[in-house]
């Protein structure tokens, strides 16, 4: 079985999951190389929260690796990685 992916939506995907993990909105955010509207916000922001990024960045690589969950035949959702 096909399914449709979009990286728009894989990204839509992370950004959840993130949120659901009470990862902070910033951390998240900036994962995903989103601009800072603000232009006040942008002026004082100083930092690239590297280390955070990396360890939300191996979080999410270990969840999207992980054994996929067993599906009933009447799912429509299918886990990365399934085949």
């Amino acid at each position: 079985m096909q399914v449709a992916v979009t990286v728009h939506g894989f990204r839509a995907s992370f950004r959840t999951w993130a949120a659901e993990q009470t990862i902070a909105r910033e951390v998240g955010e900036q994962a995903l190389a989103h601009t800072i509207s603000d232009k006040t916000e942008r002026a004082y922001k100083r930092t690239s929260l590297f280390d955070k990024r990396r360890q939300l960045m191996t979080a999410w690589a270990k969840y999207v690796s992980s054994a996929p969950v067993q599906r009933r035949a009447r799912d429509n959702v299918v886990a990365i990685g399934a085949r």
